[in-house]
């Protein structure tokens, strides 16, 4: 708290009265005497004197001296005077311990007259939200009023470690709860690597306020975790909630699914968004103070605490069964694609995973194939249940097998290894042996010999010669080729030169040819690449690159649904933009799963190729 005070002006008041005192002392009376030195007083510029400063006060206050980690506080700075003053916005200091949950204030000015006395009052309210235990000091807030700077007293608040609760909300004693806040939602607050957390990002505000739109502000750079969308699941209506003794509306703006990879301690940062709200009803209450100085409508940027998790590893795999990353509520079943073949016929055996979890982190089982088979490069197929709260769906992997000799074969039984994170525990899941009879062709116009020997023998008889007619020159092959060949050549010689201006003269047009090239360069690159992240980032940037020059866009800065929307909007097949979707966010995030085999990169690099040899097809 700070006063301003003018000792000379006081003097100088003094001076004046003393002197017009002894001027006047012979006067008629001592009235006259006084009414000079009035006149004299009031003949005299008005200047700043201590009445009219000393009554501007600044204070500080809080609305807890003593949280809990993930509670929130208001810091308010009050502002007195005894009549208008010229205020300026509160310079605030460095926290330890505590972080500003918005830099925005909510600003608030009244008016009062008590026993004649008039009091203007400026009132500044900061959120702050607990970070660390402890205790800290609030340092001295500086303020500007009519040109001098004020400065508060300093301030000591007491953080305590335990059981936080919900981290965005403050605690329910605060009086000053903010009328609007966003919070982030989890579903586990203690997974194990790898299991499946639903993060919702959730909207609360009063009754009073209406949210007429919001955006995301930054990218939520989700370090640690593999992350899915589910914003395409289905979200309900806005519903009422009390908290704390007051009602609020909750609304589910966003849904994530996160997947730990690494075990430790591992943070979800914050998440912010900026939204434009507005103040309803004809009545203010409350929280009308959030509105004051914006009128009934004003743009709030809010943001989620970072939320700190402790991952911890999942038990060891039980001996007796193949364990292949599943990790949620899974059922597996193995099939063929038939069970009598023909020699030299392919047969698919096929593994489908059902269910929710980390369906994209589940690695193919294998299997025990007889030796009369040859297997090729497995198939793997996603489909996911957009329309489900959570990541769910089924995943298939085909191996192919074709035969190589007639008979019937058997391929073993295995047993697949499931943790379950409902119960916390591995399931065994038994997968039966499989019969497939291969049979011969009847109708096979080339049969497969086994065993035999070719023997090649040559062909024996006399040679008889005869001596083919004359031909005229202009019927001969040789005459006609040689009065082509130089239009052709010209033809292709012009054409080549104008398409090597074009490439010379038009970046957009050179871009959209060596589109092509290019992506293929960067994949052979990737495929000589040892080191794993080199090699998705290479396959990552093929795609990506490919896109953006035949669409003409920038090369830089594109994310992925920038890429997968511009696709929908030129009609691109809808299975290749999935297709397009899941490998960009595959290569982009393969740093956080387990180091993928030699033969998984190898087939994403030919899966990458067949993408753009489509999508060659369509732009």
């Amino acid at each position: 708290m700070q006063y301003r005070n003018y000792p000379g002006f006081s003097v100088f008041l003094l001076t004046a009265f003393i002197s017009a005192a002894d001027s006047y002392r012979t006067s008629r009376s001592a009235v006259t005497g006084m009414l000079f030195a009035a006149v004299l007083l009031g003949s005299v510029p008005a200047l700043p004197g201590p009445a009219a400063a000393s009554d501007v006060r600044v204070s500080a206050a809080l609305s807890s001296d003593n949280v809990t980690v993930g509670e929130q506080l208001t810091l308010r700075i009050d502002v007195f005077s005894r009549e208008p003053r010229d205020v300026g916005r509160p310079e605030l200091p460095e926290l330890n311990g505590l972080r500003y949950v918005s830099t925005v204030p909510r600003t608030s000015t009244s008016y009062s007259l008590v026993n004649g006395v008039a009091q203007m009052t400026y009132r500044y309210s900061y959120t702050l939200a607990a970070s660390d235990s402890g205790a800290y000091q609030i340092p001295p807030v500086y303020i500007d009023i009519d040109g001098e700077e004020y400065r508060t007293n300093a301030m000591t608040v007491v953080v305590r470690s335990g059981e936080a609760g919900d981290p965005q909300r403050p605690a329910t004693s605060d009086p000053d709860w903010p009328p609007i806040f966003l919070d982030l939602e989890l579903s586990e607050e203690e997974p194990v690597r790898g299991q499946q957390i639903v993060a919702e990002i959730v909207l609360y505000f009063r009754n009073t306020i209406e949210v007429s739109s919001f955006n995301i502000t930054s990218s939520w750079q989700t370090e640690g975790f593999w992350r899915e969308d589910l914003n395409e699941s289905p979200t309900r209506r806005p519903e009422s909630v009390v908290l704390g003794g007051r009602e609020y509306r909750r609304a589910v703006l966003s849904r994530y699914a996160l997947f730990p990879t690494r075990s430790g301690e591992l943070t979800v940062p914050s998440f912010s968004i900026r939204a434009s709200v507005r103040q309803s009803g004809r009545f203010q209450d409350q929280f009308s103070a959030f509105f004051q100085g914006f009128g009934r409508q004003r743009d709030v940027n809010l943001e989620t605490m970072p939320r700190t998790l402790h991952i911890s590893a999942p038990p060891t795999p039980p001996s007796g069964g193949q364990h292949i990353s599943a990790l949620g509520q899974f059922t597996v079943e193995r099939t063929l694609s038939q069970e009598r073949v023909k020699l030299g016929e392919a047969v698919d055996v096929i593994t489908e995973i059902r269910g929710s979890g980390n369906l994209g982190l589940i690695t193919r089982p294998d299997y025990d194939y007889p030796q009369s088979f040859d297997t090729h490069r497995p198939r793997e197929v996603i489909d996911r249940d957009n329309s489900a709260p959570r990541m769910s769906g089924t995943k298939q992997f085909r191996d192919v097998l074709i035969a190589r000799n007639v008979g019937e074969f058997t391929i073993p039984e295995s047993v697949i290894l499931v943790y379950n994170d409902a119960r916390r525990q591995y399931e065994r899941q038994v997968l039966p042996e499989l019969t497939l009879e291969v049979v011969r062709d009847p109708n096979a116009r080339i049969m497969i010999a086994q065993n035999d020997d070719f023997r090649l023998t040559p062909v024996r008889g006399s040679v008889s010669w005869r001596q083919e007619p004359d031909t005229p020159f202009f019927f001969l092959w040789w005459f006609w080729l040689v009065l082509v060949v130089p239009f052709v050549l010209f033809i292709w010689g012009y054409r080549t030169y104008r398409y090597r201006s074009k490439l010379t003269a038009d970046h957009d047009f050179y871009r959209y040819e060596q589109a092509w090239h290019n992506a293929v360069a960067l994949l052979d690159d990737s495929a000589r690449e040892q080191d794993v992240k080199k090699a998705y980032s290479g396959i990552y940037k093929a795609i990506s690159n490919f896109i953006t020059d035949r669409l003409h866009l920038p090369s830089a800065g594109q994310t992925v649904d920038q890429l997968v929307n511009e696709l929908y909007r030129r009609n691109v097949e809808s299975q290749l933009t999935n297709r397009v979707r899941h490998q960009l966010n595959k290569s982009a995030t393969i740093r956080y799963a387990p180091d993928p085999s030699a033969g998984d990169i190898a087939a994403d690099i030919a899966e990458a190729k067949k993408i753009i040899a489509e999508l060659k097809i369509q732009l």
